[in-house]
Order: C-alpha cells, then sequence, then structure tokens
C-alpha cells in the first residue's frame, strides 16, 4: 500500500486542507514530497541551506531552485541509504514553477542551519491522515506514498520519461522503480 500513487489532483487537495487549518508548512512539505519525490526521512533532515536560490547572474544553468541533499558538509553530514553525497535536485518542470515564490517564503530570513521544517515528522504523518479523512480517502494516504506518487505523476502526464524519473528518485536499480 505504500507505493500506491495519490493523483496530483488529490495531493494539491490535501495541501489545500492544511493551508486552511493554518499548517502552512506541513502544506509545503507534502507537495516537495512529491515534486521531488523524498522519503519522509531524507524530508525531516533538510536545512534551510538545503534549498539553493536561483542565480541568473551564475548562468542559464541557475534559473531555477534546487535542493541539495545530504549535504557533505562536515563529519556529522550523513549520506543517503546509498552512501552518496551532495545530490541536486533541480525545480525544473514548468508545472512545478508555483512553488518558487513558496520556497522563497519558506527560507525568507532564516538561519541556514535551522531545519526547513521545524514540526515532527509524526505530526506531518497525523497531519496528512487527517487530511485524508477530511477529502473522504479511505485509507488515509501515508507519507511514504508521496515519494511514489510523484514519478507516478511526472509519468502518467509525460514529464519525464523512466530514466529521468528513476535519476530524479535517485534509485540506482530498475526494480526500485515499482
Amino acid at each position: 500500500f505504500s507505493r500506491l500513487p495519490v493523483p496530483w489532483e488529490v495531493v494539491c487537495g490535501l495541501a489545500m486542507l492544511m493551508l486552511c487549518e493554518g499548517q502552512w508548512a506541513e502544506a509545503v512539505a507534502v507537495l516537495m514530497s512529491v515534486v521531488f519525490y523524498l522519503p519522509p526521512l531524507e524530508l525531516a533532515r533538510l536545512l534551510v541551506r538545503s534549498l539553493v536560490p536561483p542565480l541568473a547572474a551564475a548562468g542559464p544553468g541557475h534559473v531555477r531552485w534546487t535542493l541539495v541533499m545530504n549535504e557533505q558538509e562536515d563529519e556529522f553530514s550523513k549520506p543517503s541509504k546509498t552512501g552518496v553525497f551532495d545530490e541536486s535536485l533541480i525545480l525544473d518542470l514548468e508545472k512545478h514553477q508555483f512553488l518558487a515564490p513558496v520556497l522563497a517564503k519558506l527560507v525568507a530570513g532564516r538561519p541556514a542551519l535551522a531545519p526547513l521544517f521545524d514540526f515532527p515528522q509524526s505530526n506531518l504523518g497525523k497531519v496528512l491522515a487527517t487530511s485524508g479523512i477530511l477529502l473522504g480517502l479511505k485509507p488515509a494516504p501515508l507519507l511514504y506514498q508521496l515519494r511514489h506518487s510523484g514519478p507516478s505523476i511526472d509519468f502518467a502526464d509525460q514529464s519525464r520519461d523512466l530514466t529521468g524519473i528513476k535519476r530524479r528518485g535517485r534509485w540506482r536499480s530498475d526494480s526500485s522503480l515499482r
């Protein structure tokens, strides 16, 4: 069940319910989980500095927001589960650009080493479940489903091919794409 995708329209409905309840950061976390294919643990480990704003002056390759995963900054840094540091994910699709001003607001004026989201991961799971129940979803979606929803959505609307999905999801084997 944890790999069944949640359709984009439902993801947006969940985020809208969270916004109506004043849970702005939780709504952003849900959207980022889908857009960047993030597993819950990696989402919980993100820091403010993990989000790199566009740097148009640096050239055409730097005009979009970038999420840097598993930064290797010091001896306390942790690699991904495949042992990799400093993986970059770009907010590259036009359909996701509505998130650009949201990401700017999320990091504005905050210390670089602060957690990107200052709520417990267990709270996000409860908020997601509550929003799912309010939308009439049975069973309510799980956090890990969001990681697999992004690839399914991108494949269904032909935003990415399987190679692009595998790269963005940072999966090493084809069997992990299931």
